[in-house]
């Protein structure tokens, strides 16, 4: 570490050291780019990484080069972001944790899970394209960014392009319409800018019989512009509810003869209901300041201010018969006896009915099994509310022609309140607040109330139950960075310090844990520390090569640090910083006539921490496995190119050869929910083993059509292999191999799962054209743009996973068989769009 930050101070030095030089004038290009169009191809190919250099007259003319930029998506995600995203694909194989999304500057990441909540803005598409990228450890002046890539979305009312916009999008994917309308003023001559846009989505049926959407999206900004001031105000939200899909055995393809079945739906009184929803609605109120100090310092402030709620449905019982209808006791492949086998499987063929939900029978049970109409079924709300408020401040100090500075400073607290709530009784009068997991306990043991603070508690439509408490995190944060350019070479390193504290605060007093359930637990504390630092070698204005490096550390996610938050406070005893090293050597050209980038990394991570909940058929109850210690190596290629030839025609390509693999054997333990203490513990065995869920080679080759005319048509195609289901730990388990049968062969349990190649092709097709047009150059346009995916209409297996319930004494892998997602064939979406 001391070579590290050795490095970054000489940097730095040797930036103060070097002479003052005549100031040379750079122009970007800054041009307003429509966002649906530009996400599915009609900008793939417009300049995205030079700036135009001129010189004034009279200025010396020595050989600088201009550096590499990026107001755009780099290349390779332009090409595939899109294309191999119905895999799953992650840039690097890296988790969500290890990208970045900023809005006015402050992260969207989330302290809890790292994850990046897209849909909170969902559906503003014409005002969220104002974006500026970072790819990999490639510099940017306002964060440290992120190991995959940082996005940095500016939605001030007086850096949008001034419109008057009306969109219209009919498609058959989760939703079917959208209406969009969109005003962005220009700035009056009192300072003031404004910007507003709605959106509205629907989608019932299709493809899916039982899919439902409802959305609607609000976005409202205010600027005003005062001297060397620029105050900003932003309002902007998603309210969304929406069905959810569920993976499903092949069992249950081949039973109902197709991959699009879902269980999670049925019929009451003869009309379809869901029993798999969810909601999220999280408003954000953004005040930002923008301060120009001097000609050469400016200072920007923002202060975020958020708050809302998101759940999901599911079925809940109590002392019945579980009422999905793909659970495995109630299939043919349950029976031994191949007669029975056989007459259940024609039954079911002949009343498909049965493999959906029987709501009217739910409710006919609720009704009749006690006197008082206590519910044995309900549907219940998995809820997390939250509320966020974080403060950002930094400084840009273009310190002289060569350097420029940034520090920045931030504090972000978190709150999560995670609680069931009852949606509906299934015509029950009321329910009571016990754990069934516990019932088994000694007899009058106090082990079967969710709160021995309200024993006994009866329920109602609305209440709370089953678990309630709140996460409180909060983080400091300090950044400074360096990027030094020269004629021939560009310098850049960052380092970032930051201090993280968790707090569990229990609203219940659970009767497993009586002692560490309830009220605040010990905050728990990390240190963190990213340093980054990056060399780029400008050969000419069209060939650059660099190397860049980074060693950072992070805290554990919340998620994974407390075993069971839903009922105690307890945490994995290997509590350490999660660590990663990262190196990148990369080559880009950038000729009129063709593009080509190549990137080449290698990413070890350290000491990553895990929390996997499920139901164990050796235990009988919900267990937690607590995973440490976790490594993981990824290295690979990602190259693109893009070659314009003549007639308007331009050839593209892209690749990801990688390779990413555990390393090492993680430590496992295992705790119930219904004992207090830890009953196994172990090490899996999955060193070597491939990292799952996603693809680790992917290929696409494009050619695309534009005319002169603004005709656009694109046509490509994406093979993606090298991808394996997320795997069972138990099956990995020294325990599960000495206990098998003799007949069974270790390998066959514990060898991960893979899913087929795939091979997509996709079309997309625009159309532009001015209506009408003004004497001063502007006018009135009309859009049309057409997207279709998997134009060969195959049904594919787009992901999946192992069950996490096994058969330990009979390792039979196919009592709980993998389950799958699918594609649901071709999917189309046409967008009309006018532009005032």
């Amino acid at each position: 570490m001391r070579i590290l930050f050795f490095f970054f101070g000489l940097i730095q030095a040797a930036a103060f050291a070097q002479p003052p030089t005549k100031p040379i004038l750079l122009k970007s290009k800054n041009q307003w780019v429509d966002s649906n169009l530009d996400k599915d191809g009609w900008k793939y190919f417009q300049d995205q990484y030079t700036n135009e250099s001129t010189l004034s007259e009279g200025d010396e003319e020595y050989s600088f080069v201009p550096s590499l930029l990026q107001s755009g998506k780099d290349l390779f995600s332009s090409l595939t972001g899109f294309s191999f995203s119905i895999r799953r694909f992650r840039m690097k194989g890296l988790n969500n944790r290890y990208f970045s999304q900023s809005i006015h500057e402050i992260s969207m990441n989330q302290l809890s899970d790292g994850n990046i909540p897209w849909a909170n803005w969902g559906g503003l598409n014409e005002v969220t394209s104002n974006n500026q990228y970072a790819t990999g450890l490639k510099d940017n002046e306002y964060q440290f960014g992120g190991l995959g890539n940082s996005v940095f979305m500016q939605l001030n009312a007086s850096k949008l392009s001034p419109q008057t916009t009306v969109a219209l999008n009919f498609s058959n994917r989760n939703y079917h319409q959208r209406f969009a309308f969109t005003k962005v003023w220009a700035e009056n001559k009192y300072g003031w800018s404004f910007a507003t846009s709605i959106a509205f989505k629907q989608g019932l049926g299709g493809q899916l019989k039982a899919n439902a959407f409802n959305g609607f999206s609000y976005f409202l900004s205010v600027d005003k512009s005062l001297k060397n001031h620029l105050f900003s105000l932003v309002l902007l939200g998603n309210k969304q509810a929406n069905t959810r899909t569920a993976a499903v055995t092949e069992e249950m393809v081949s039973l109902t003869g197709t991959k699009q079945y879902q269980p999670g739906w049925g019929f009451q009184s003869n009309h379809i209901r869901n029993a798999n929803w969810q909601f999220n609605h999280h408003p954000m109120l953004l005040l930002s300041h923008e301060y120009n100090l001097h000609e050469k310092i400016k200072q920007v402030s923002t202060l975020l201010l958020s708050t809302g709620e998101k759940f999901n449905t599911a079925l809940d019982w109590y002392n019945s018969a579980d009422p999905r209808p793909d659970y495995y006791r109630y299939l043919p492949s349950f029976l031994k006896d191949s007669l029975l086998s056989q007459n259940l499987l024609t039954h079911l063929q002949l009343n498909p009915t049965q493999l959906q939900i029987n709501w009217d029978h739910l409710y006919w049970i609720n009704q009749n099994s006690t006197p008082d109409k206590r519910a044995r079924y309900l549907l219940e709300e998995r809820v997390e509310q939250s509320k966020k408020i974080v403060l950002n401040t930094r400084y840009r100090i273009q310190l002289s022609d060569h350097l420029l500075l940034s520090f920045q400073g931030q504090f972000r607290t978190e709150r999560y309140t995670y609680f069931k709530r009852i949606n509906d009784l299934l015509g029950a009068a009321y329910s009571i607040n016990w754990n069934q997991f516990a019932e088994d306990n000694l007899p009058g043991n106090t082990a079967i109330q969710n709160d021995l603070n309200h024993p006994n508690q009866i329920l109602r439509v609305g209440d709370v139950f089953g678990y309630h408490y709140q996460m409180n995190l909060r983080q400091w944060l300090m950044m400074s960075q360096a990027i030094y350019t020269l004629p021939k070479f560009d310098f850049n390193a960052a380092i970032e310090y930051t201090a993280t504290s968790y707090q569990r605060v229990g609203k219940y007093r659970n009767g497993v844990f009586p002692q560490n359930s309830y009220g605040a637990s010990i905050p728990n504390y990390f240190s963190n520390y990213q340093i980054k630092m990056g060399v780029t070698y400008k050969l000419n204005g069209r060939n650059y090569f660099y190397f860049r490096t980074a060693y950072l550390t992070k805290p554990p996610l919340v998620n994974d640090l407390y075993i069971s938050p839903r009922i105690s406070s307890l945490i994995q005893v290997d509590m350490v910083n999660e660590a990663t090293f990262m190196n990148e050597l990369g080559y880009v050209l950038n000729a009129p006539s063709i593009k080509i980038t190549a990137n080449a990394y290698w990413i070890r991570t350290y000491h990553a921490m895990d929390v996997m909940s499920f139901y164990h058929d050796g235990y009988q109850n919900l267990v937690n496995y607590a995973l440490s210690n976790i490594g993981t190596k990824m290295m690979g290629l990602e190259l693109s190119m893009a070659y314009a030839m003549p007639g308007g025609l331009t050839f593209s390509a892209a690749m990801n050869a990688g390779k990413y693999i555990y390393q090492r054997r993680p430590n496992y333990s295992v705790m119930a929910d219904n004992e207090p203490y830890i009953s196994e513990k172990g090490v899996l065995y999955i060193d070597q083993f491939p990292i799952t869920g996603l693809p680790q080679l992917a290929l696409y080759s494009g050619l695309a059509y534009r005319s002169n005319g603004n005709i656009f048509l694109n046509l490509s195609g994406s093979f993606m292999a090298n991808q394996w289901l997320s795997f069972n730990p138990i099956r990995r388990t020294y325990d599960a191999a000495q206990n098998l049968p003799a007949n069974i062969d270790a390998q066959l349990i514990t060898q991960p799962s893979a899913l087929p190649n795939a091979l997509i092709v996709d079309f997309s097709a625009g159309y532009s054209f001015r209506i009408k047009k003004f004497r001063d150059g502007s006018g009135y346009y009309l859009q049309f743009f057409l997207g279709v995916n998997n134009v060969l209409n195959q049904s594919i297996k787009t992901g999946g996973f192992e069950q996490l319930r096994f058969d330990t004494p009979g390792g039979d892998v196919n009592k709980f068989p993998n389950k799958y997602y699918y594609s649901p064939g071709t999917l189309y979406s046409l967008s009309i769009k006018t532009k005032l």
